[in-house]
């Protein structure tokens, strides 16, 4: 793929961008199978559910596949009474069992839904009541049925230094025949939250399923047919939307928590590593085919690749948040890079859409592979949000320029993946002052960037990695 410089040789333009393509699809691939949401099921002893689990796998406690006692939910009465206890599943066979439940419906307040700052009541999106944490408690607790290793093993791809912590958020009650969530999206509570779980807690409803989506994927939790004898529950990261269809009959009794990363930075990985190995992975292969061969960047370049989740990353604490907060198939290709040893970051990036890119010949070898439509900034690193009311009307290209820290790299950025505009956070707005004041906001997206040395230097990189 080598040419003079000033030449244009149009086989070596096609194969560098079929190379690039191969890399495109890997990565897409890898996103497409990558977990977003995971679940799983724990019966009640004494069920014929439990039995049922006891044939196949040893239910001990502290271990999938675990049973559990009935359930216990205390808490605070609207009368002021002394507080209310109810069990689950509830006991047929005693009159009290359905007029507790009931009383219990009764003390939940009406829950609603955040609508940017604004708390909303609107029972035609959302009709469902709530117990805010002090105001309930339970006897469950997820550590206890090996969820949160679970979780962990899909959703932090089982790094040994991500850890995920558990909090409490809140207790919900969806109740038939109109209870219901439409779809959306929860704010987050912490910029270090990654996630939540939600336990359904054993009480018989119809309908009710709980759907996941994710970049046209979606995961459907249907709950019904087991929700009498056993608990059950899923996990998914904080930007998936998700949504619960409407529940016919009965009550649907679920407890909400939050879930936040509390690892180490993934620079500082111990010696032994990682618990799983991304040379393993398939993303790890299609990038060695490519990095091996000497005419792909030949002297060295620069590859980009849209995060496909969102994250905080115009916060004030963004750079400790990330790149240990990456989430699915971002993490995998954070990883992958970083076991090449290549030099990665994740910096953010504004495109300026009113911009017209030059289409002039470049006098190397490099161009911009999957053009934007926009000029490009590259941050040098993550940068909080940031606001001024001061400017005359100044093109976004000159505020930037004076106010927000470019990266420059010695090649060009090939990018290898689009943005996706649910993934793009406020980096910037400002009041400009022309004929009439007008507000001017501006987005950042984040992304991988990855140094990819030349082929003088890169012949160890894939020497290794063939040995691997």
């Amino acid at each position: 793929m080598g040419k003079k410089k000033g030449s244009s040789s149009p086989l070596s333009r096609i194969a560098f961008k079929a190379f690039c393509d191969q890399l495109n699809q890997a990565v897409r691939s890898q996103n497409a199978s990558a977990s977003f949401a995971c679940g799983g099921t724990i019966p009640i002893k004494g069920t014929e559910a439990a039995k049922l689990t006891s044939g196949t796998e040893k239910a001990t406690k502290g271990k999938p596949g675990s049973a559990s006692s009935p359930v216990n939910i205390f808490w605070d009465c609207k009368d002021g009474s002394r507080g209310g206890k109810l069990t689950l599943p509830l006991d047929g066979s005693k009159d009290d069992s359905n007029a507790k439940l009931c009383g219990f419906v009764a003390d939940c307040e009406p829950a609603g839904f955040g609508r940017g700052q604004e708390a909303v009541m609107d029972p035609t999106y959302r009709k469902a009541g709530k117990l805010d944490t002090d105001h309930f408690m339970t006897s469950f607790h997820p550590a206890d049925f090996g969820i949160i290793g679970n979780v962990e093993q899909v959703l932090c791809t089982n790094w040994s230094c991500r850890r995920i912590r558990l909090e409490l958020y809140k207790l919900n009650v969806y109740s038939g025949p109109s209870g219901l969530f439409q779809s959306h999206v929860d704010t987050p509570r912490s910029k270090c939250q990654i996630g939540s779980l939600v336990v359904c807690l054993p009480s018989p409803f119809k309908g009710g399923n709980l759907i996941v989506r994710h970049e046209g994927r979606e995961i459907d939790f249907d709950w019904e047919q087991r929700s009498a004898d056993t608990i059950q529950w899923a996990a998914f990261y904080s930007d998936c939307e998700h949504e619960i269809k409407t529940i016919t009959e009965g009550e649907r009794i679920t407890v909400t928590y939050n879930l936040y990363v509390t690892d180490e930075p993934m620079n500082t990985l111990p010696p032994s590593g990682p618990i799983f190995d991304p040379k393993t992975l398939p993303l790890y292969q299609d990038f060695k085919n490519v990095l091996q061969i000497p005419g792909f960047l030949k002297t060295g370049g620069t590859l980009g690749s849209f995060c496909t989740h969102a994250y905080p990353h115009t916060a004030d604490d963004a750079y400790t948040l990330l790149p240990r907060g990456l989430k699915g198939a971002d993490l995998v290709l954070y990883s992958v890079l970083k076991a090449f040893g290549i030099k990665v970051k994740v910096l953010p990036v504004i495109i300026q859409k009113d911009f017209s890119p030059n289409n002039s010949d470049s006098d190397d070898e490099y161009y911009e592979y999957a053009r934007l439509d926009g000029k490009v900034y590259i941050g040098s690193y993550l940068t909080p949000r940031f606001s001024a009311n001061n400017f005359e009307d100044d093109p976004l290209s000159k505020v930037l320029d004076e106010y927000w820290p470019e990266q420059t790299f010695e090649k060009p950025i090939t990018w290898i993946t689009h943005p996706s505009p649910c993934t793009s956070q406020e980096a910037m707005s400002y009041l400009a002052y022309g004929n009439e004041p007008s507000v001017h906001e501006v987005y950042s997206y984040a992304a991988i960037v990855a140094i990819i040395p030349p082929w003088t230097e890169r012949q160890e990189i894939v020497q290794q990695a063939r040995n691997n």
